[in-house]
This record gives structure tokens, C-alpha cells and sequence, in this order.
């Protein structure tokens, strides 16, 4: 059986939580799972969503070629920074999307995070 993965993706490297953040997109077609591993240091307050777009398209070399609609999808549960550091996943299986993004809406506090986004499929 073979598999079609995506290796892990860093969308934020050492990124300060002062400021609300929104990540690069990630190219998920054809993608079945897709996970993103956030880590937070630090004491930042503030909530995350993924977004998605099935019209934004970029090239091979990451040129984006038409911006597309970004929707936030529901997560369940929420994912928050609560003043303290923390780790947290999200699992998103069968996702129709071609695209995906990360977006932090700072409250409060600061801190650094990392994300990095995999993905395989079936």
C-alpha cells in the first residue's frame, strides 16, 4: 500500500505572540489527513483557527497566482493560548479543502510559537 504524505511544514518558527499572526498557506489536495502541531512559550493569551480556501492557488515556487476567500472552520474543542505555555494538535480528517492556513488572534500577553503542518493520504 502506498502513501501520499506531505513532511511536516513549519508555518511559524520562533514567531512572537505579541501580534496577531496568520500563517503561509499549505498546499493539503489530495491529502486525506492533515494534523498541525502547534507549541507555545511564554505567557500569551488569545484563540487559534484554521482557515480554508478551495479557491486561493499558488505555483510550484509558492508565488500566489489568485489570493482565493479564506473561511474559518470550526474546531472542536477551541483552541486557545490561556497565559501560560502549551502544546496543542489538531486532527482534521478528510478535509475537502486545497488549501489550509493557521490564524492567531492575539488577546493578550506574549510569547513565541512554532507550527509545523503534516498530512497524509490513503
Amino acid at each position: 500500500m502506498a502513501y501520499n504524505l506531505l513532511k511536516p511544514v513549519q508555518i511559524f518558527t520562533a514567531q512572537s505572540m505579541g501580534v496577531t499572526l496568520t500563517s503561509g498557506a499549505v498546499e493539503v489536495r489530495n491529502q486525506d489527513n492533515i494534523g498541525i502541531q502547534l507549541h507555545w512559550t511564554g505567557t500569551p493569551t488569545g484563540t487559534f483557527a484554521v482557515q480554508v480556501s478551495a479557491n486561493h492557488n499558488e505555483d510550484i515556487n509558492g508565488n500566489i497566482l489568485t489570493a482565493g476567500n479564506w473561511v474559518s472552520i470550526p474546531l472542536l474543542p477551541a483552541i486557545a493560548a490561556a497565559g501560560a505555555a502549551d502544546d496543542a494538535y489538531i486532527d482534521l480528517n478528510q478535509l475537502s479543502a486545497a488549501y489550509i492556513r493557521i490564524v492567531y488572534t492575539r488577546t493578550g500577553g506574549a510569547g513565541s510559537l512554532d507550527a509545523f503542518v503534516t498530512a497524509k493520504g490513503v
